[in-house]
Formats: C-alpha cells, sequence, structure tokens
C-alpha cells in the first residue's frame, strides 16, 4: 500500500479577495434551494424527502470551503484574510438565522415532523429532523407572533456581533508588560530569552497577557510583587470586553425570556446532556460539598509554604502571609510539586514537542491501529497557511480495513501574532456519505498557542501543555474516526458536555507512567547542536539521563494529587459564574449584577483564594473560553468502564472507537451514553478519581 498517495485533495486556502465573493455564493446556493423548496412543497406534499434532503445535500456540499474560511479568523498571518474571513463568517450566520425566522417553512417543518412520527426514518435523519424542528421552535415559531420573531432575530445578530468583536480582541490582543531582569528573578533563562528585548534597555524583557507567558511569571518570579503587577495588568487588559460581556448577557437573557425560557442557561441547555439549569445547579452543589474539605487541606498546605517562604525572606508583608492571592497560587503549587522534588523546568526538557508529537502519534497508531503517514511541504504547498504548519494521511491499520484512507490530521502547534490565543481543535472538512455512496473524508487541525522556541533551542513542553495537546487530540481522533452520513453531526458536532468529555478522559494517559516514560527524552538526545551547546553551558557535567528517570515520573504522578481538589474547585468558579450571569431569577436582577464582584466572591468562597482588593480586581472574566459543565463526570465514567482494567487493550479502545467515536453526534448522546456505559452517569467514579 502506498500510503504517501493523497486519495482525496486537501483542503485548499482560499485567498483573501475571494473569500467574501465564495461566501456570498454559498449564501446564494442555500437561498436558491430553499425558494424553490418554498415555491414546490405545500403542506399536504411535504415529505423528508422534498423538504429536509435538500438541506441536508447543500450543508454536506458547502461545509468544507465554509470551515477553511472561518479558520483563517483564528490563524492566518494576513490581516486582510482575518477580516474577510471575519465579515464572510457574519454573512453566512445572519442568513442562517434569517432562515430559521421565516414563518413560511414552519408550517412545513411542522407537517414533515409530525407525519415523520408513524414511519420509519434513519436514526440519523431522525436527529437532523429534530435539531432543525429544535431551531426553529427556539425562534418562537409556534409562540410568537411575526413581529416578535423579527425582534428576536435583530437583537440575536446584534448579539452575534458583539460576541464576534469579543472574540476578535482575545485573539488580535498584543498586550503585555515590560519587566526588568530583577523583577523576573527565578524565571528561566530560555523563557527570558525569547521574551521581547528593548534594544535600549537590556534588561528589559516584554511579557505578553497570553496564558502560557503570565503562567511562566506567576509559577517562577520569586518576587511577589511581580506576580501582582502581571495579575492586575491582565485582568484590566480587556476591560472593553468586559462592558461587552454585560451587554452580551442582558440581551441574551431579554431574548430567552421572549421565547417562554426561564433564562438563557434554560435555553441553551436544552441542546445539553443536562438539560435544566436544576441538574446542573445540583451537581455543581453535589461537586463542591464533596470537595471542599479536601480543597481546603490543600489550601492549607499553600499556606504554609507561604509562612515559612516568610520567615526566611523580606519579601512577604505581614497583611499578606496568611492569604494566597490569584497571583500567589501558580507560585505556591510550584513550590508543593518542588517539595517532592519535581522541577517543573527540568521535567520541560525530557519533552521536546517534535519528539512528543511523534510518541503521542505512535502510541495512538497503536490504540486504535492507525497509521500517520507525513505530508510533505511541496504537497501541503496551497493547504498550509504558515510554516509552522504539519500535516498527515491517516490510514487504518485493522487487518479487516487495512489500507483504508481516514483523513488528514494538521497541525499549528506555535504561538505568533494575531493567531489564536487558546488551544482547541478546529474542522477544516467534515466526512459524510455522498449522494452517490462513496465517502468524503474529514481533515482536521489540532491549533495550540505553545511557546516559540528561542534561538538555537527546541521548544519544550510543560506537563500541562501536553495534557492540553492530548486533549485537543481527543477532539482531532473523534473527528477523524466519525463515519456519520451527515456534516451536521460529523465528530465533535455534539453538546459540548459530551464531546469534551471524550477529549478529558485522554487527558488521562499524560498521568500513567509507560506513556510518560515514552514520551520523555532529554532533548539533547534529539540533536546533536543541542546537545554540544549543552555540553559548552555544563563544562565537566555528564550529560542527564536520555530516558526521563522512573523516580522523576513517579514524583510527577504523585504530585498532581498535592493541589488537584483545587484545580477542580477552580473549574467550578467558571462553571458557578455561568450560571449566576446565564440563571439569574429575573431580568430586574441581572441588570443589576456586578459581575466582577461575583466573579470575585466566587474565587473566595469555591477556589479558597483571598480576592485583590478593589481597585486591582480587574475583569478577570473578559476573556473567558467556552465553559462546560458534566464533561469531566463524563470522562471519568468512559474511562472506569472501558480502560480501568488496561488502558492500552487494542480491544477496549477499538469498542469506544465503534461504541463511540465513529458515531460522532449522529445519535441522542445521552441515550448512547446510557447504553454504551450500562447505567446512568454519576459524579462518583470523577469524585473517587480526585480524593484517592
Amino acid at each position: 500500500m502506498d500510503y504517501s498517495s493523497l486519495p482525496q485533495p486537501l483542503p485548499r486556502l482560499i485567498p483573501a479577495d475571494q473569500i467574501l465573493p465564495i461566501m456570498k455564493r454559498i449564501v446564494g446556493q442555500y437561498q436558491t434551494v430553499r425558494e424553490n423548496i418554498i415555491e414546490s412543497v405545500d403542506v399536504q406534499k411535504a415529505k423528508f424527502d422534498n423538504l429536509i434532503q435538500p438541506l441536508i445535500d447543500i450543508d454536506n456540499e458547502t461545509q468544507g470551503d465554509i470551515a477553511i474560511i472561518a479558520m483563517l479568523r483564528y490563524s492566518s498571518p494576513d490581516p486582510a484574510s482575518r477580516q474577510a474571513s471575519e465579515e464572510a463568517c457574519a454573512l453566512v450566520n445572519e442568513d442562517q438565522a434569517a432562515f430559521t425566522a421565516r414563518p413560511d417553512f414552519w408550517p412545513l417543518l411542522k407537517a414533515v415532523k409530525e407525519a415523520c412520527q408513524e414511519i420509519s426514518l434513519h436514526f440519523e435523519a431522525r436527529k437532523y429532523l429534530d435539531k432543525l424542528f429544535l431551531e426553529f421552535k427556539q425562534f418562537g415559531h409556534g409562540t410568537l407572533q411575526p413581529v416578535q420573531i423579527h425582534e428576536y432575530l435583530e437583537r440575536r445578530n446584534y448579539i452575534d456581533g458583539m460576541r464576534r468583536k469579543y472574540n476578535q480582541r482575545i485573539r488580535e490582543d498584543a498586550g503585555g508588560l515590560w519587566f526588568s531582569l530583577d523583577e523576573l528573578a527565578g524565571v528561566e533563562k530560555h523563557d527570558l530569552d525569547r521574551f521581547g528585548k528593548d534594544p535600549e534597555k537590556h534588561d528589559m524583557r516584554f511579557v505578553r497577557f497570553s496564558a502560557a507567558d503570565s503562567l511562566v511569571v506567576y509559577r517562577n518570579a520569586s518576587e511577589s510583587a511581580t506576580g501582582k503587577r502581571m495579575y492586575v495588568g491582565n485582568v484590566n487588559n480587556l476591560s472593553q470586553n468586559a462592558k461587552l460581556f454585560e451587554k452580551i448577557v442582558v440581551e441574551r437573557d431579554l431574548n430567552a425570556r421572549l421565547l417562554g425560557y426561564e433564562s438563557h442557561a434554560a435555553y441553551r441547555l436544552e441542546k445539553r446532556l443536562m438539560k435544566t439549569p436544576a441538574q446542573v445547579e445540583s451537581l455543581l452543589a453535589d461537586l463542591h460539598d464533596r470537595l471542599l474539605a479536601r480543597g481546603q487541606h490543600d489550601m492549607n498546605l499553600l499556606m504554609d509554604l507561604k509562612r515559612k517562604e516568610s520567615r526566611e525572606s523580606v519579601k512577604i508583608t505581614e497583611d499578606d502571609v496568611n492569604a494566597i492571592f490569584p497571583w500567589d497560587y501558580w507560585y505556591y503549587a510550584r513550590l508543593a510539586e518542588q517539595h517532592l522534588h519535581v522541577d517543573p523546568e527540568q521535567v520541560a526538557e525530557y519533552f521536546p514537542l517534535q519528539h512528543v508529537i511523534s510518541g503521542m502519534l505512535e502510541m495512538f497508531s497503536e490504540f486504535l491501529q492507525l497509521c500517520f503517514c507525513p505530508i510533505s511541504q511541496e504537497q501541503l504547498d496551497g493547504s498550509a497557511w504558515h510554516d509552522d504548519v504539519q500535516a498527515y494521511a491517516v490510514w487504518d491499520g485493522r487487518e479487516a480495513s487495512k489500507g483504508r484512507f481516514i483523513g488528514y490530521l494538521y497541525m499549528d502547534l506555535l504561538s505568533r501574532d494575531n493567531k489564536y490565543k487558546g488551544n482547541q481543535n478546529v474542522n477544516l472538512q467534515c466526512g459524510y456519505l455522498k449522494n452517490d455512496g462513496s465517502r468524503v473524508y474529514p481533515a482536521t487541525l489540532l491549533m495550540c498557542s505553545f511557546p516559540p522556541p528561542a534561538p538555537s533551542v527546541c521548544t519544550f513542553l510543560k506537563h500541562s501543555q501536553i495534557i492540553s495537546l492530548f486533549h485537543e487530540l481527543g477532539h482531532g481522533i473523534h473527528d477523524l474516526l466519525a463515519r456519520t452520513n451527515y456534516v451536521a453531526f460529523h465528530g465533535h458536532r455534539s453538546p459540548p458536555d459530551f464531546a469534551e468529555a471524550l477529549s478529558v478522559m485522554l487527558e488521562k494517559w499524560c498521568w500513567m507512567k509507560p506513556e510518560l516514560k515514552r514520551l520523555g527524552l532529554h532533548y539533547t538526545s534529539t540533536d546533536l547542536h543541542l546537545k554540544e551547546k549543552w555540553l559548552r553551558a555544563h563544562p565537566g557535567e555528564d550529560l542527564p539521563p536520555e530516558r526521563i528517570p522512573d523516580d522523576t515520573i513517579e514524583r510527577l504522578i504523585k504530585g498532581r494529587q498535592v493541589t488537584r481538589s483545587l484545580w477542580y474547585l477552580r473549574q467550578l468558579v467558571y462553571a458557578h459564574f455561568d450560571m449566576k450571569v446565564h440563571h439569574p431569577r429575573s431580568h430586574t436582577e441581572l441588570r443589576n449584577i456586578d459581575s466582577t464582584k461575583i466573579f470575585n466572591d466566587l474565587l473566595e468562597k469555591l477556589w479558597l483564594v483571598r480576592a485583590p482588593q478593589p481597585q486591582d480586581q480587574g475583569y478577570p472574566h473578559a476573556d473567558l473560553g467556552h465553559l462546560v459543565s458534566g464533561a469531566h463526570v463524563f470522562a471519568e465514567e468512559f474511562f472506569e468502564s472501558t480502560f480501568l482494567e488496561d488502558p492500552r487493550s487494542v480491544s477496549a479502545w477499538d469498542r469506544y472507537r465503534k461504541g463511540i467515536l465513529e458515531i460522532g453526534g449522529s445519535r441522542d448522546e445521552l441515550e448512547l451514553l446510557v447504553e454504551y456505559l450500562g447505567h446512568i452517569p454519576t459524579a462518583d467514579p470523577l469524585l473517587r478519581d480526585i480524593l484517592q
């Protein structure tokens, strides 16, 4: 089998000047299909084949171009492409909303929905019909007058515009602070080398407000004032977004109440596994009650470390010694790890990025019986938006289907200006079944923002960054292995609490000794020049062991439990905040909410840190990403039911592949979950794992 061939054309980039014309053409195609339906179908003749199938077909045919256009706003180095992508996405979203607001389509849809109750319909077709029906219902059809639906649509488009501006500010933010080298005492040299430099003031470094660079300062800077200045600067950096955020939640609440829902949370949860605010609040309360005692114990350990440091140093004032502030937390969590003789910086030297990628793909080649074949730079010409992009053709290695094409896996892993600041998986082409019976195969992208290397050094991954990479690979594997008929349900196009669970579960392998041993190769063993550079910098010393030592791995795994309860309590801050602003008791209450105060109160109540003084609180909620309740609960259930006995079992992975991954989002997720597990999921496995 020639694995170097490309059985399906790679996704092609679209030049900036063609992005809007192509999207306008796609919108025109959609409008033509819909008008043809309206003109040719009446209530008596309406059925799945003439009303719903044409919509499925146009979705399938156009999704790839839409996906490429949407991706460019996250990663294109070209500002014209990013701006055109933003405008094009707004265009297609507004067109979809205008269609869902149409009163003339609703009676036809209702007729098909009623007729299909009595006939046999493929489960994916039925789910598409149910999904479309719910979208129209959530636009007010059947309950609101046309003038109210128009009001809902206008407000929704206004919200979408604010959301685009909110997210664009986060993506394009280049803010940061200048620090002297004295202020950055404790920060590793390789980090100092990659920070921005002032050509005139050689002792100054510019630290961006990215998650990766901020964390370097929080974890390592020994001057508490440095961490505080970084935190205060960071939480005030997107103050415009905080005002936008408050407008968004108010407008969302108005629209939800117009539709008859008690809140925006109630409206959104109708499409999730956890269907009601009461279910979410019950889960959050249960987790909080059962984690709090362990969290208080772990926070006391950090405060003991701070008191000990204050006795040995004059850096900490008496007022601060009995509290852990948000900017302190990461520093003392690192000291707690060091008490187990785990130095995160030294550990990172065993995880050079390219070796981790190779090891990770080898592992999942074995688990899932796949073959990842690198695509050459020549083959990627016209399909890669930056020199950092790597790609692989993925093939099936199972005996019964050996050599069958799976899809394409892209990676764009290093941070750069104007690129998405976090980590995410982005679909570039959904898989689907064409009307002639042939299949279009998926292409998926792992997009991360790991720090680029300093000159003459490779990128090292902190253990937490390896976890992020595995998490995004979880989405990527789901995207690659799904075998659905429609793009609408391909891969992780499913409720977020379900889709996130599959990726959260994959993080477990980052805490297993055999996997860490396999991934851990000292960077001096990967490149002769790096080895020679290390020897010059360490004259007379022996090279570090080639493989990460067993006792280092054991201490790293043991260190997971030191602050793990506090990590989960911190997640509860975000989940509770989400419910506070999206599920208020009344709209009047929401208008009077002080979201900054609520967020900082939750920091104290749930995360157990001391909130900053009011003048330093800023807007830490101004760059929050997606908030997902339930994902960790479902993830632990998946792991315990499938992999607890043998995490490397090929038969267990095959069961998981066939029973979950290949189905994508094409079935009712809660029914699928209960069928797969054999019981209704609970938080017990997660709590057992945290509190062990």
